[in-house]
Parts: C-alpha cells; structure tokens; sequence
C-alpha cells in the first residue's frame, strides 16, 4: 500500500460528520493517455490541486495520488467552485487533445463522510466510477503543455540535444578537451512549437522536467562511444525520484563511472532538503556530481553541498562579468582546483581562469582557443553569449561536437593532477 493511500485512510478515519466544511473527489484517470508519466501526471496533480499559477490562494487542498491513474482531492468549501472549474478545465484539454477523459465522483464530507468512506476503501480496492464536469474556457499554459507533452513523447531527441566542451587549460597554454556537456537547445525547443518558454514560468518548469525524464531515455538509447566524460543538466526533483533510479540499473556498462549530473545551485538555495536527497541517490548510483550558475559571491560564505565540481558564470544573467582578480578566499572554499569557468565569452575569461587557478573552462572563447590552437594571448575579441544556466533559454543552439581522441576515465577527469588525454575539436553535430 503507498503513503498517499495511507494517508488518505487516516484522513478518511478523522472525518466527522457535520463538523468537517469540505467536499471530496474521486478522480480516475485510468483511461487518459500517457497518465502513467511521472510529469505528465504530476502536472495535472498540480493543476488540480491549484498550485498552478492561477490559483486564487486560501487554505489549502489536499491531493491523495494513488496507483492505476486514480486521484482524490480534499478541498475546503470555500474554494470548491474554483477546483470545480480547474478539473473541468483539465477534462475539457484532455478531449481536445484526444488524450481521453477522466471520471469524477464528487461527495459532501460534512453530511455523507460514511459515503465516502465506503468510496475510499472500493478504491484502495481497484474499484471506482462516475463522471466529469461540464468545461469552461481552457488555460493556455495547459493547453501548451498538454500539446508539447505529446509531441515531445515522440520526438527524437537527438536533432534537440546540443553539445558542449569543458577544456582544461595545460601548462604551456593551450587547451585540451576534458569533458562533454550535453544539453537539450530550449531555443530549439521554443521554436520548435513557437512558445518563448521564458515567458511562462510554470511552463517552462513543467516543460524542462518534462526533458530531464526524455534526456535519460536518450542516454539509454546512446550507443556513441564518447570519449570524454558526458555531463547532464538534471532537476533535483529527476534525481531523486524512483524513476531516475530505476533508468541508472539500464544504463550500458560503458556509462560506469563516465556520467556527471549537473544540478542547479538556484534548487540548492529553494530547497535544501530536494537536493541532499538528489545528490544521495546521485552517489549510490556512482555518477559524477557538479553544481551548476554557481555564483562567485556566495562561495564564500554560503553553505554549499559537497560535490565533484562548481560551474562559475564569467558573465551573469546581466551581461555583468565577474571579477576573478579578487577572488581567492571565495575560491579558497571550495578549492578552485573543483571549479569550471562557464560562460567564456572572450579569451579575457580564459586568461582569468588561468590566473585565479581554475584549472578547466567553457564557452565560445574557449571553442574559438581550441579551434584555432591559441593560447590566452590570442587578440581580444567578443564572442555572442551563449547562456548554459536552466533559468533562461539559450541564445543560440549550435556548439562544438564532442572531440575524438582515447577514452577518458572519470576518475582521471576528478583528479585535476591526473586529466585525461584528449584532441582539438571537430565540427558537426552528433546524430
């Protein structure tokens, strides 16, 4: 039996009749397409349960997810119209998607809490029935979610990854290839369903968790012999769920000990407690770990979580960039052997890098280095910003393939003293 069907016995067992001023629904979503997605069905939780953007406040609802795609939600007489209007909201997108329809059963727990509690135990055993709401206006968030969930199901993946390089600077100057980052383009995304997914908070969280899930199928899927360490940007929330655990026991042996997962620092500081345990499961499954827009004014003094590698934005969100001259007690915390320099947009930040001790960089700058076989003292020049944090699409969506050369260990590649070999970069993107 799960937790939320435990949950929701004890609740049902507390009900009182004419003292409990709250309305009840049993949801089945059995026959919706694709409710089995963890995303997919969290979204719709959420939505129902008013933690989408247009909910209207007061207290609180209470969602009971349980398995075979059946919900119950709790819900104060006071905002019982409003959830009314979302569930018909969402039955009203599922048909026009053709995505099927879910069934409701609705009950009074102030005058019939024996009813629904004779419902509730039916339904923890498998049996359930009812109807859906007449439907109002849809929401177009939903409805672009519900368009793009689709789509994305099916798409392949591969003409939306894009790859990037980390170089590590070597002694004489110039820059070896030392690890490859690959990222879903959200700029090709965007265009892909003429959505700017920036505009749209909700939206875009929905649709980057949505990606993290496909990216590990893709990861399943890849047969490459890459010859570097891969890195993935993840959410916490995909790390440390059952599923994400469950893809690590599929992944080829060839993935042992050559996958990093980058987690966003902007997670660590909203939830503490989602990261620890994403950055748990990481361990035990044995990848590598980097904190990602990691920035340079809090490596002093915050607190951080332990991990393989920082990614430091030379150029913030502004377009401001960081001032690396001053920076060696903030370095000193976390060792700046640990760092990456993101966001090089000209050689300036390579030079930077070098001289602060921050052993590997990323960026435009870089690729042209590396490209060209120069060193920091290549003439200064200004190279389009690429941005590779998960707050904000990408400016552009093209980057350098992963380079050819022997493979890599990840052990070498987490002892700077010890990098792996590598060779210059090629162009072309991997199929």
């Amino acid at each position: 039996m799960s937790s939320d069907e435990l949950r929701l016995l004890a609740a049902t067992a507390a009900l009182a009749p004419g003292h409990t001023p709250r309305h009840a629904v049993i949801l089945d979503f059995s026959g919706v397409l694709h409710i089995d997605e963890p995303v997919f069905r969290d979204t719709l939780a959420r939505w129902l349960a008013g933690e989408d953007k247009d909910a209207t406040g007061g207290p609180p609802v209470e969602l009971f997810q349980l398995a075979h795609g059946r919900m119950v939600l709790l819900i104060p007489d006071e905002r019982l119209a409003e959830r009314r209007a979302a569930l018909a909201q969402v039955a009203a997108r599922l048909e026009a998607h053709a995505r099927g329809l879910p069934h409701a059963e609705w009950f009074s727990l102030s005058r019939e809490p024996e009813r629904f509690a004779d419902a509730v135990r039916l339904l923890v055993a498998e049996g359930l029935a009812g109807d859906h709401p007449e439907a109002p206006p849809a929401s177009d968030d939903l409805d672009r979610f519900l368009a793009m969930e689709r789509s994305l199901h099916a798409v392949d993946l591969s003409s939306l990854v894009r790859q990037s390089v980390v170089y590590r600077l070597l002694p004489g100057g110039g820059l070896e290839p030392d690890m490859l980052e690959m990222t879903v383009s959200l700029a090709a995304v965007g265009r892909l369903f003429g959505i700017d997914l920036s505009a749209s908070p909700w939206l875009y969280d929905r649709v980057t968790a949505l990606l993290d899930r496909r990216m590990l199928y893709h990861l399943l899927r890849d047969h490459d012999e890459h010859a570097l360490p891969v890195a993935v940007k993840l959410h916490a929330a995909t790390v440390a769920g059952s599923e994400f655990a469950a893809i690590m026991t599929r992944l080829p042996a060839r993935w042992a000990g050559r996958l990093v997962v980058e987690l966003p620092h902007v997670e660590w500081q909203a939830d503490r407690a989602g990261m620890v345990a994403a950055i748990t499961a990481a361990r035990q499954a044995g990848l590598g770990l980097a904190l990602d827009h990691v920035p340079l004014d809090v490596l002093g003094p915050a607190d951080l979580p332990e991990v393989d590698w920082y990614r430091i934005p030379w150029t913030r969100d502004d377009g401001s960039r960081i001032d690396l001259s001053k920076a060696a007690d903030a370095l000193a915390h976390v060792g700046p052997g640990r760092c990456i320099l993101a966001r090089c947009t000209d050689p300036r930040a390579v030079r930077d890098a070098r001289a602060a001790g921050i052993p590997r960089v990323e960026g435009p700058a870089a690729n042209d280095l590396a490209r060209l076989g120069e060193g920091e003292d290549a003439p200064e020049r200004e190279v389009t910003l690429r941005p590779d944090n998960r707050k904000a699409p990408e400016a552009a969506d093209s980057a350098p393939p992963e380079p050819p050369g022997l493979l890599s260990r990840l052990a070498g590649w987490l002892h700077p003293a010890q990098p792996p070999p590598g060779e210059p970069a090629k162009g072309g993107d991997e199929a």
